[in-house]
């Protein structure tokens, strides 16, 4: 029985026409068979007994996805990608750097066992939505690619062997670890190979930890061309370490092509209303995660815009303006942080000044607006807010009123995209 979303019109764009072929035959699939784990989609983990992240993201999507979780997911994911940035400009390296984004992963991007599947899909998901928004330069591009390796390779290094193991044979890198018994036959060969490092030979608890794979030499040149891998019968024995350096290249060159393949099609993400000004409001505060978002495309770029209210604060009479991002589409300005003024202090709500300095402003980039609240409890029951816009270049105070403009996705923001239209969105991608 067909149990899939409602089949699109005939000009609907061939690939929303492929991905419900595939999506029709899937959940025919699920109607006759007991329901499919995230494997299928996802590295071929075999479900939730490996709770694993890992993946190539080679498949799209398929599951619904509101806006709101849309916007949610990609600011989670940056939240990782940035701190690997950050970590990498403080030159932190090794286990403190891969303790780090592990924490910063766990925490923006879990994947529990209890909600394996709604846990991978929204770590899908934030890559797909990030890849929208970085595809569009060769600076964007290049920073992805880079954070998205480092990440992918802080994860295969956290996997556990069981995990490790069915992701490599889930993607035809058939590399059989070898047992306990072969280790130990191979036991001097293996730490002489391991002693060119710059840690030097591995200490017998260290050797008992590693787990060493048996891979065609051919295929690990490199190593073999350094000397840092045995050879036996035509096979190189490759620690786990390094053979996770094989892996990361191979998810870097997937991933690679693939920026370049959504780079083309991204007209396709521009003709969908819903996500469009989503992804370009990604872009813009792109900088504020470590890339540049290179020149706007139309309208007033998001520095502008948090430079034009910042300037107009100060110019009547508040002290140093400061400004942070607040999610996608907003930025907070504080003002008067170290040692407020009388003008920091007054608030048009109470009528009167404040003892200390309450006041705060929300900029919305999408909308070129500016809000100003209190902190004050009693202010904050009166639910006032005086606005401000930035018209013809320069703010405006436009008073207790909010200024007449649309959301930032009109008429569709509680909308929901359906599993044939993700096709559309994510083609190409």
């Amino acid at each position: 029985a067909w149990a899939g979303p409602e089949i699109p019109p005939k000009d609907e764009t061939p690939i929303a026409r492929r991905h419900i072929r595939r999506q029709r035959s899937f959940t025919m699939q699920a109607t006759n068979k007991p329901t499919p784990t995230a494997s299928s989609s996802f590295g071929g983990i075999s479900g939730p007994a490996h709770a694993s992240n890992l993946s190539f993201y080679d498949d799209l999507p398929s599951s619904d996805v509101a806006l709101d979780d849309f916007e949610e997911f990609a600011v989670a994911r940056l939240k990782v990608l940035r701190r690997i940035d950050v970590l990498q400009a403080h030159g932190t390296a090794g286990e403190k750097f891969a303790a780090d984004v592990a924490r910063a992963d766990r925490e923006n991007l879990p994947v529990r066992r209890a909600t394996f599947a709604a846990d991978r899909t929204r770590d899908a998901v934030s890559h797909f939505a990030l890849r929208m928004a970085y595809c569009r330069t060769e600076e964007l591009r290049r920073w992805f690619l880079k954070s998205e390796s480092r990440l992918f390779a802080v994860r295969f290094a956290a996997a556990s062997p069981a995990e490790a193991d069915a992701f490599l044979e889930a993607h035809g890198l058939r590399y059989a670890p070898i047992g306990a018994a072969e280790r130990e036959r191979l036991r001097a060969p293996l730490t002489a190979a391991s002693g060119g490092s710059p840690a030097g030979p591995p200490s017998a608890q260290q050797f008992e930890r590693t787990r060493y794979y048996r891979v065609p030499f051919a295929e690990v040149t490199g190593l073999v061309g350094r000397r840092d891998v045995y050879i036996e019968g035509g096979c190189a024995y490759v620690p786990h370490d390094k053979i996770s350096v094989r892996i990361e290249e191979r998810f870097r060159a997937s991933l690679s092509k693939s920026l370049t393949a959504a780079f083309k099609r991204s007209a396709t993400i521009e003709r969908d209303a819903r996500v469009a000004p989503l992804v370009k409001i990604l872009g813009r505060v792109a900088f504020k995660y470590g890339g540049q978002a290179g020149p706007s495309t139309g309208g007033t770029d998001h520095e502008t815009v948090v430079r034009t209210f910042t300037d107009y604060l100060s110019s009547i009479g508040h002290s140093e303006p400061k400004s942070k991002p607040a999610g996608v589409s907003k930025y907070y300005i504080s003002v008067g942080t170290r040692k407020p003024n009388e003008k920091d202090k007054t608030c048009p709500i109470a009528g009167r000044v404040h003892k200390s300095n309450t006041q705060k402003y929300t900029v919305f980039l999408d909308t070129h607006v500016m809000m100003q609240g209190c902190w004050d409890g009693e202010c904050q029951a009166t639910k006032r807010n005086v606005f401000y816009q930035i018209r013809d270049g320069k703010c405006h105070k436009v008073g207790w009123t909010p200024p007449p403009v649309g959301p930032l996705c009109p008429d569709v923001k509680a909308e929901t995209v359906k599993s044939h239209s993700q096709a559309a969105i994510f083609g190409g991608l």
